[in-house]
Parts: structure tokens; C-alpha cells; sequence
């Protein structure tokens, strides 16, 4: 007659249980890996056209080149004036220093399809960075009409998002600025400025 040890019998039981306990939790991980999606990856499109401030996951990024292609000749577009600093608003309040850049449709048709260009440059350290933001289709200008845009983060209209670390923001030496601006059928127009040394300031 054949006698069963019940030492050995508890550990084959117990490394069945074990075993089985290892498949599923490898079948749960198998599970799990296969549908996470990074909830961090950036955007420059979504943050920079938008009008509402960015999200955490979707910062503002700086571009290497300037993708804006425009060969109209039409001269139906006009830069009325860029800021960058001593910013006031609608009733001639002091408010946070932020790029402003005021617009004229001088053409007989409504100007679409906004893309706006525009990099900071600091001489004394010769470091560059450029932004590129596509407005959304809401923001249009009819014939004879004028519009404002604006960047900075306060999520109002004709406000777009910027990148909060930038180097208008960190940089405190003179900034030079350069904003190239485009719309369908119409040639882009550039402007250039200076901005003081000091950073940007905010409104009291």
C-alpha cells in the first residue's frame, strides 16, 4: 500500500495556488498595458489657437522654424501697432504687460484664416525663441474692420495662450520682438520692436 506524505501534499497545493495567482495578476498587467494613453503629451496647435487658457497636459511650445506660407501680393492687411509692455485696456486701465497686436482690414473683403508669427530675441545673450499660433475661424475681420489679438492666459475673447516660460516672461534683459501676421488672400505684414529690460509687469 502506497503512503502520501501530507507535508508534500500541502506544498503541492499551495504552489497551484500560487501559480494560478501569477497568471492572472500577468493577465491584468497584459490587460493594463495595452490601453493606457499618456495624458501629457504636448500640442502646440491646441495651445497656442486657443481662447482659453492651456491646459496643463498641452503647454505652449516654441517652433524651430516659421511655418507660415503666404505668397499673396494683396496689400489688403495693416499691423496698427504691436505691444509688448505699458499694456492698458478697452478703458484705458493699466493692465499686465502681454503682446498686443492691433489689426486693420483695409481690403474690400473679409480677411480669414489668421496665423500669427512671432519670436523674442535677446542681443546680449543671443538667444532665440520663436511661437507660432493659428487663430481660431472665429477670429476674422471684415472689410474696413478692426480686431486686436492678444497673448497672454486670461481665457477672454481675442486672448490666445502663451507659453508662460518663455523668454518674456524669464528674461529680464531688452528683448528684440518680431511679429509676422497672416490672413487668406493677403500678403503677411511683419513689425518689429523693442521691449525694456525689467521682464514683464504685472498690473496692480
Amino acid at each position: 500500500m502506497k503512503t502520501t506524505n501530507p507535508f508534500t501534499t500541502a506544498r503541492r497545493a499551495r504552489g497551484a495556488v500560487l501559480g494560478a495567482g501569477l497568471l492572472t495578476a500577468a493577465a491584468i498587467l497584459t490587460g493594463c498595458s495595452g490601453s493606457a494613453t499618456p495624458s501629457n503629451t504636448p500640442s502646440v496647435a491646441q495651445g497656442a489657437g486657443s481662447t482659453a487658457s492651456p491646459a496643463a497636459d498641452s503647454p505652449v511650445l516654441p517652433v524651430k522654424t516659421n511655418p507660415i506660407t503666404n505668397n499673396s501680393a494683396v496689400q489688403a492687411l495693416q499691423i496698427d501697432s504691436v505691444l509688448v509692455e505699458n499694456n492698458v485696456d478697452s478703458a484705458g486701465k493699466a493692465t499686465s504687460d502681454h503682446l498686443e497686436i492691433a489689426l486693420t482690414n483695409t481690403g474690400a473683403a473679409d480677411l480669414t484664416a489668421f496665423e500669427v508669427y512671432y519670436a523674442f530675441d535677446d542681443p546680449k545673450t543671443a538667444v532665440t525663441e520663436s511661437y507660432y499660433a493659428k487663430l481660431p475661424d472665429t477670429f476674422t475681420i471684415a472689410a474696413g474692420g478692426q480686431r486686436v489679438a492678444h497673448f497672454d492666459n486670461t481665457g477672454a475673447t481675442d486672448h490666445f495662450a502663451v507659453n508662460d516660460f518663455s523668454l518674456y516672461y524669464t528674461d529680464t534683459n531688452a528683448l528684440d520682438v518680431t511679429v509676422e501676421v497672416s490672413a487668406v488672400d493677403t500678403a503677411t505684414q511683419t513689425a518689429l520692436i523693442k521691449k525694456d529690460a525689467g521682464g514683464a509687469e504685472t498690473a496692480d
